[in-house]
């Protein structure tokens, strides 16, 4: 059997299956607020029907700050044909109704090679990044600095999202993101209220909101086309569109992700949420879900 060709997983997958949905939990609705103890939940990523990533993500809030820690690494029959893991790391705090990071750190490994984005946020909304190996290196046009300015990173981004649908606003809006190589829009788009059926891979059943993530490319992007990297198309306008649902599943929490779904070039891509600390009174029922309006 010949060797698999390297999936390197690019920052798209980062932004949703890391970033995005899967392990950002939302602040609380009352600010300021501090919690007794972080908010942490689990995801098992499917591509293609097998076993791909194992996902742990934890919130910690005090007062206006935030702290945003993730980290995926290959499991299942994809972890034993190669390893890949990274592990991410977004801090700021709340400003209104706005976030404004201070900081974003990731880094990953594959097959012996590390890739690593430091975002450092000044009091003007400028990016001071740090990139290794640089982006020239991918064959990437550089990101212009007017473009970076007034940014979010991919984790704080998601986490701006849940914060409106905690508070009741849908999903629609359209923010900005840069994430130390690319600089694209993450457009949400509400779909509306959607039952989750039962599943012996996931702790939720129940009533959920659906939105529509997709991406609007802005700069950063390869100059000789597709590159063959996981789940890459020809043109980044065209990778497929991902459905996130969000449910409130933590006991005096707002909603967290609970289901993600897309496509690949491997098949489709299914993620489900299999554990949160501190647990609700019964996810599977949806006891303890409030009404999403």
């Amino acid at each position: 059997m010949p060797h698999p060709s390297p999936l390197r997983l690019p920052n798209r997958f980062g932004t949703v299956l890391l970033a995005a949905g899967l392990s950002l939990p939302l602040l609380p609705l009352a600010a300021p607020a501090v919690m007794a103890e972080p908010l942490k939940a689990t995801y098992r990523v499917f591509v293609g029907g097998v076993t791909a990533l194992d996902v742990d993500a934890t919130l910690d809030v005090t007062g206006d700050r935030y702290r945003i820690a993730v980290s995926a690494v290959t499991g299942g029959t994809v972890g034993r044909l190669f390893t890949w893991k990274t592990e991410s790391e977004s801090d700021g705090r709340r400003q209104g109704d706005d976030l404004r990071p201070a900081s974003h750190r990731q880094s990953s490994r594959f097959r012996g090679e590390p890739r690593n984005v430091t975002l450092t946020y000044g009091p003007q909304g400028d990016v001071s990044a740090t990139v290794t190996p640089p982006p020239e290196t991918d064959d990437r046009e550089p990101v212009p600095p007017a473009l970076q300015r007034g940014t979010l990173d991919p984790l704080s981004a998601v986490l701006d999202l849940l914060f409106a649908v905690g508070a009741s606003e849908r999903c629609d809006r359209s923010l900005p993101v840069f994430d130390g190589r690319r600089r694209y829009d993450m457009m949400f788009t509400e779909v509306g209220r959607r039952i989750v059926d039962p599943s012996r891979y996931s702790v939720f059943a129940g009533v959920a909101r659906q939105c529509r993530v997709s991406y609007k490319p802005v700069a950063g992007y390869g100059r000789s086309g597709p590159t063959g990297r996981f789940w890459q198309r020809s043109s980044p306008a065209d990778r497929p569109p991902v459905d996130l649902w969000l449910a409130p599943v933590a006991a005096g929490y707002p909603p967290l992700p609970v289901r993600l779904e897309t496509d690949s070039d491997f098949g489709s891509v299914v993620v489900h949420l299999t554990s949160v600390t501190p647990p609700a009174a019964d996810r599977r029922t949806g006891a303890a879900q409030a009404p999403i309006r």
